[in-house]
Parts: C-alpha cells; sequence; structure tokens
C-alpha cells in the first residue's frame, strides 16, 4: 500500500463558490425546471470539501474524496443519519478487475460493511449511537472535535482539484472531475422517500463491481455513523492476483467525537 495525493490543484479556493454557483446556474437551464420534491441548498451552505487520501496497491487506485456527514456541507437529506465515502476507484492494469466488498474499521477494531438500504442504515446508526454513548463515548452526529477536512474549516486542501474538465493523467496522477450532483447540492424533502432512495442509489457503489482495463469510477460507499473511523478497506481480484487495499484515516480522526471541554482538555 503506497498512501499518495491522487489529485493536483488547478485553481484558487477563492474561485471555488463562483465556480459552483456557475455550475448550479447550468445544472437548472439544462434540466429545463426543478420538481418542487427538492429544493436547492441554501446559498450560503458550503459545498463540501475535497481530501487529499490516497492509497494504490496495483492494479488498484482509490482515492477518498470526500466525506459528507450529517447536516454537514454536501449532504442532501435532511437529517441523514449515515456517512457518505465518496470514493474514486481506478483500475491501472490490463485485466478486469473487481471490487468485491468495502469494509470501515471504527476505533475499537470492529468493521461495517456499506449499507444497501437508507433506512437499514439509520437504524444501525443509531443502534450505535446508544451503544457508544453507554459505553462512554462523547459520540456526536456532527464532525466532532479535530476534524479540519469534514465542513468550511478545510482551508485549502485539494478543493480546485474537483473542477477538472475531464478525467486525465497528471504527472502520474489520475484526476477526474466529481459527478454535477457532488458540486450542486439539492436537499431532498424528509418525507419524499422514492426520492430518497433513488439520490441514495443514483450515488451508491454497488459491490461486488467490476472495472476494465484503465476504467475509473466514482461513487459513495454509505457507512453508519463511526466515530474516528481507522481505516477503509477494499478487498479486491484481478486475474490470478487479489488482495485487500488498506487506506489509513488518520486525518479524519476525531469524527462523531464529542470535542473535549478546556478544563479537561488540559488534564
Amino acid at each position: 500500500m503506497n498512501p499518495r495525493n491522487l489529485f493536483t490543484d488547478f485553481s484558487p479556493l477563492s474561485g471555488l463558490r463562483s465556480i459552483v454557483a456557475t455550475l448550479a446556474a447550468l445544472s437548472v437551464l439544462l434540466s429545463g425546471c426543478v420538481s418542487t420534491k427538492y429544493k436547492m441548498a441554501r446559498e450560503n451552505t458550503p459545498p463540501p470539501m475535497l481530501l487529499n487520501l490516497a492509497a494504490t496497491q496495483p492494479p488498484l487506485e482509490v482515492a477518498l474524496n470526500m466525506v459528507i456527514i450529517y447536516q454537514g456541507p454536501g449532504s442532501w437529506k435532511r437529517a441523514a443519519f449515515w456517512d457518505e465515502y465518496v470514493v474514486t476507484l481506478h483500475n491501472q492494469g490490463d485485466q478486469p478487475l473487481t471490487i468485491a466488498s468495502a469494509a470501515l474499521a471504527d476505533p475499537l477494531g470492529v468493521t461495517h460493511a456499506p449499507g444497501v438500504d437508507p433506512w437499514a442504515l439509520e437504524k444501525e446508526s443509531k443502534t450505535l449511537e446508544r451503544k457508544f454513548l453507554d459505553a462512554g463515548v462523547g459520540f456526536v452526529r456532527y464532525a466532532g472535535g479535530g476534524v479540519v477536512i469534514v465542513g468550511a474549516g478545510a482551508g485549502g486542501v485539494a478543493a480546485a482539484g474537483i473542477f477538472s474538465a475531464s478525467a486525465g493523467v497528471v504527472a502520474g496522477a489520475t484526476v477526474i472531475a466529481l459527478p454535477m450532483y457532488y458540486l450542486t447540492v439539492w436537499a431532498t424533502n424528509s418525507d419524499n422517500k422514492a426520492g430518497i432512495v433513488a439520490e441514495f442509489s443514483r450515488r451508491r457503489l454497488a459491490l461486488p463491481l467490476t472495472l476494465a482495463p484503465g476504467e475509473t469510477r466514482i461513487g459513495s460507499l454509505f457507512f453508519p455513523m463511526v466515530p474516528s473511523p481507522r481505516t477503509l478497506s477494499l478487498q479486491w481480484s484481478s486475474g490470478t492476483s487479489a488482495g485487500d487495499l488498506t487506506l489509513p484515516l488518520e486525518s479524519v480522526h476525531g469524527l462523531h467525537v464529542k470535542a473535549p471541554t478546556p478544563a479537561s482538555a488540559g488534564k
């Protein structure tokens, strides 16, 4: 496993809002009309920030683009009780590559599989919330303490890389644009269950997934809310080879963990 930066910045962060606004306007024009079951996110809602996490275990290359959390930047459902890990998967090889499964490891070493049903995920997250609170873990639904890469506090971490016009190779690194719906955030009404399921299904990477030689795929792995996740791992096979690529998640340490008070932090 060889962690590295999979993305390259293309413009200053100061241009981020104007680009998103332009994309939003274009999406409305292209769609012709907007369903009354959806509403545009508030104008001052920040777009999701791009992470800087990637790993390679040839022929598989993976990047964690962003983590969309409960009522955080990029969230498209009101009170979504899950974490949406947006990833880019790339097959560097000359044979088909199959991603068999994925797993998110929590601080206790317990692994969690991505969910396939939004309502089951919500139940699982609420069960885990009670479990961690009963165990004395200061669980919170929002980002938590020490997490600087989720939300507007992310600074300029590779944010402009998502506006690459098309897939390509820059300095040996795969660069690909995220789909429009990751940039232009639409909020689904909580009572629009059909719309929620449709959006969930559109974003979700259904595993197992097979990539053709040279193919790149972007999508979401939906996990229950897990505080301070340790790793994201993917099991893969290609021809006679197989492996388990593990992406460390030190950058999101503190996710869903209540920030300590100044008094307790000094102890």
